[in-house]
């Protein structure tokens, strides 16, 4: 009979620290990879509502208003939450929400404390350790909300919305959110200088309202949702 041989522990040893090699190599690229997510997840959120409040100014034929919201909770709003210019979470509201984010989603009521509240999201875990800036046309003034006309068109002050970590890596990829006068919303990477590239930012506001390819644009569209809450509204005669 041929005898039955097997792996030496030699062999075992060696294909170990091989594999152990190989992880440890590929540990910083995953941690890279994990970061710059958070912040394109932070980003991504922003993004989706400010298009959401466009998009249900237009189907409501009335002014709604995207708020940069925070509060003392972080996994929730509430009576608490306060508009903020590095506020993670958002509302989406026809009134101002300060001090009434828990408020039920409504179309119409005979309160008039009620910010009659469309959607919002909690930033929540998501956001921990991320910065949120948002930042008026001169790219300094903070600002934390813009309004959307039945036709789209933008105004108030927010522009820019900056996202990137509190305490930055050489790794990172901050990104930027603007919002044009004609009411377009794009996502635009920061650390791009390469004028050719879609991905990159405009060097003026007024540029933010020329589309970038996979970034986004300020045209209606759906963006599954996740951590907000919605209310389905008729249109107003």
């Amino acid at each position: 009979m041929k005898k039955q041989t097997g792996f030496s522990i030699i062999e075992i040893a060696v294909v170990l620290v091989v594999v152990g090699m190989m992880l440890m190599s590929a540990m910083p690229m995953m941690s890279d990879w994990m970061r710059n997510a958070k912040l394109r997840n932070q980003a991504e959120a922003l993004q989706s509502g400010l298009q959401q409040a466009r998009n249900e100014a237009v189907r409501r034929n009335q002014a709604i208003t995207f708020y940069m919201v925070s509060g003392d909770n972080a996994n929730a709003l509430d009576d608490t939450c306060v508009v903020s210019s590095s506020g993670t979470s958002w509302v989406v509201s026809v009134r101002n929400p300060a001090g009434e984010c828990d408020a039920a989603p409504a179309v119409t009521s005979t309160d008039g404390s009620n910010p009659l509240i469309v959607r919002t999201h909690v930033g929540a875990d998501g956001a921990s350790g991320v910065s949120v800036n948002g930042l008026a046309s001169d790219g300094t003034t903070a600002a934390s909300s813009v309004t959307f006309d039945a036709f789209g068109r933008a105004s108030g002050s927010l522009v820019r919305i900056n996202v990137a970590y509190a305490t930055s890596q050489d790794a990172d990829r901050p990104l930027r959110v603007d919002i044009s006068p004609a009411g377009m919303v794009r996502m635009c990477d920061t650390q791009i200088t390469d004028s050719t590239d879609p991905r990159r930012c405009p060097s003026s506001a007024s540029d933010a309202s020329v589309p970038a390819a996979g970034t986004g644009t300020g045209t209606p569209i759906s963006t599954p949702q996740t951590e907000s809450q919605d209310v389905q509204t008729p249109p107003s005669n």
